[in-house]
């Protein structure tokens, strides 16, 4: 069933970049869990990336409800680093179809390898981003990290799970 949860969450996100107006990200409930700092970076993102992380946070609540308030943080920021530039909606569905090596994108044209370099570096964007607002390192750790193998920290291999299936 983990495998048909997260194709189908991959269709309904990929639905959501086509049709921005389908995002209706809880930002009254993340701000709830965001300081000041966290909540500026929060509304700066695209509704789309707001309502995925909503969805990611969530998840990982029914998940883990155990899990530590800064990763429902982590968790709300993850893909802040998508904001530094308009991520148009034929880059978001390209994105999800095909992401090559950074080598390989260089035969095609510069707004498609824009995009893709937004797709890669956005957990170290963010990250850095983050870091810059003063944001609880371990906060700033678990978004630069988010697409990294977990390894043993407990809280990022939850992270990773609730990404994958929302």
């Amino acid at each position: 069933m983990n495998g048909l949860w997260r194709v189908g969450a991959l269709v309904a996100r990929t639905l959501r970049a086509l049709a921005p107006g389908l995002a209706r990200p809880a930002d009254d409930w993340a701000a709830a869990w965001l300081d000041e700092g966290e909540r500026a970076a929060y509304l700066a993102m695209d509704p789309r990336d707001r309502d995925h992380g909503c969805r990611v946070a969530r998840r990982l609540l029914v998940l883990h409800p155990q899990a530590e308030a800064v990763g429902v943080r982590a968790a709300l920021l993850h893909d802040v680093g998508k904001s530094v530039r308009p991520y148009r909606v034929w880059e978001r569905v390209l994105v999800h179809l095909w992401v090559p090596s950074a080598d390989a994108a260089e035969r095609f044209p510069a707004a498609w390898r824009a995009a893709w370099r937004t797709h890669r570096e956005h957990a170290r964007t963010g990250a850095e981003r983050l870091r810059a607002a003063g944001v609880d390192p371990r906060v700033v750790q678990l978004v630069a990290r988010h697409h990294d193998p977990p390894g043993d920290d407990r809280l990022l291999v939850w992270l990773t799970e609730a990404d994958q299936g929302a």
